[in-house]
């Protein structure tokens, strides 16, 4: 009886806590909210659990594939023929012809692939150059002044300053420096433009086998000649030629300068002065950063043979050289009558933005 006498108590209690202003229905709706906030927060630990699920698998593909992505060389690199520097840069053209990068300073560029016709330009550096055999495919490589035509072989090309060396490895080659060519053969190299040609005058003909033979041999390097003593026979034009060439070439631009100032004073009627004034000039403009000493030598090249194959440029690095000194006038002077002389010239822009011609 007690129990069910503390029951009707509780129940009592109960229902004056109550609020008297509450219907049937209006309890129907507080329960219903109630439901649908269950609901609600259900719904959002299912949504929380399913993101977390989503980030985790994320994590796992990531870290899967930095673990692929670090064997991944293993798997996909090529092995590099032992013949070939492993640092080396390969530039493949459409016919599986190759120019290799020989030190981390070269700049090769293709400036034309097609079936045709291909043309690279070595700016600078050392490369070799592997190019398939294809008759009807003309193959040239530029550098500066210089162009290499190949119809298949393999040869490298290496860029001194403005000298240019080739070495023949197989196959044939031409090599053109504008006012000469040599046809090099297997086991053939030289430097180009060489100093010492031979000819009847300042424009020499194509070289034949045994000039290129000559040609290449004079620039291998030898100790330069020492001053000749009292009475014996006088240093010829060649002579000094190839001892500057040397000089050069083994990087001393002074001895240089100073053995192709001895041409110009000694053999100043031999054929060869235009050329040795020429290469001096630009010595002196590049290499040992004298403009204005470059531009007056640049002045006597054309003095020398005012109209041959050296002429027109002489002029136009005359107007560099004047650029390059600060004197803006003499440049834009000089500018002008390479315009009038050569107004279709191949250096006719360049000319008119370094002497400031509109």
């Amino acid at each position: 009886m007690s129990s069910s006498q503390d029951l009707m108590r509780r129940i009592a209690s109960a229902g004056a806590r109550m609020d008297p202003g509450l219907s049937g229905r209006a309890i129907e709706r507080l329960i219903a909210g109630a439901r649908q906030r269950r609901r609600r927060r259900r719904a959002q630990r299912m949504a929380f659990a399913g993101v977390g699920a989503c980030a985790l698998v994320v994590t796992l593909v990531m870290l899967a594939h930095r673990r692929l992505g670090a064997r991944e060389p293993e798997l996909t690199a090529r092995p590099q023929p032992s013949t070939l520097p492993v640092d080396s840069r390969v530039v493949r053209l459409a016919d599986g012809s190759t120019a290799m990068a020989l030190d981390p300073a070269t700049e090769i560029i293709v400036a034309e692939d097609k079936n045709d016709h291909a043309a690279l330009v070595l700016n600078r550096g050392r490369g070799r150059f592997d190019v398939k055999p294809r008759p009807t495919r003309r193959f040239v490589v530029h550098v500066g002044n210089v162009t290499i035509t190949v119809m298949g072989t393999l040869f490298t090309v290496e860029r001194v300053a403005d000298r240019v060396g080739v070495a023949v490895e197989r196959g044939t080659v031409r090599v053109d420096w504008g006012v000469g060519s040599a046809v090099l053969q297997e086991s053939d190299s030289g430097w180009y433009p060489p100093l010492v040609i031979s000819g009847p005058s300042d424009r020499s003909p194509s070289l034949d086998p045994t000039t290129r033979s000559q040609t290449a041999a004079s620039s291998t390097p030898s100790r330069a000649p020492s001053p000749s003593p009292v009475g014996a026979k006088r240093e010829t034009a060649g002579d000094l030629l190839v001892a500057a060439d040397n000089a050069r070439l083994s990087g001393h631009a002074e001895r240089a300068a100073e053995l192709l100032r001895r041409v110009l004073r000694d053999h100043r009627n031999d054929s060869r002065a235009p050329l040795a004034a020429f290469t001096l000039g630009r010595m002196l403009l590049r290499e040992l950063g004298r403009p204005r000493e470059a531009a007056a030598v640049f002045a006597d090249t054309r003095r020398l043979s005012p109209r041959g194959p050296f002429a027109e440029d002489a002029l136009a690095r005359e107007v560099e050289a004047y650029r390059r000194a600060g004197a803006a006038a003499l440049a834009h002077s000089r500018a002008e009558e390479y315009l009038r002389l050569y107004p279709n010239g191949r250096r006719a822009v360049t000319v008119r933005a370094m002497g400031e011609i509109e």
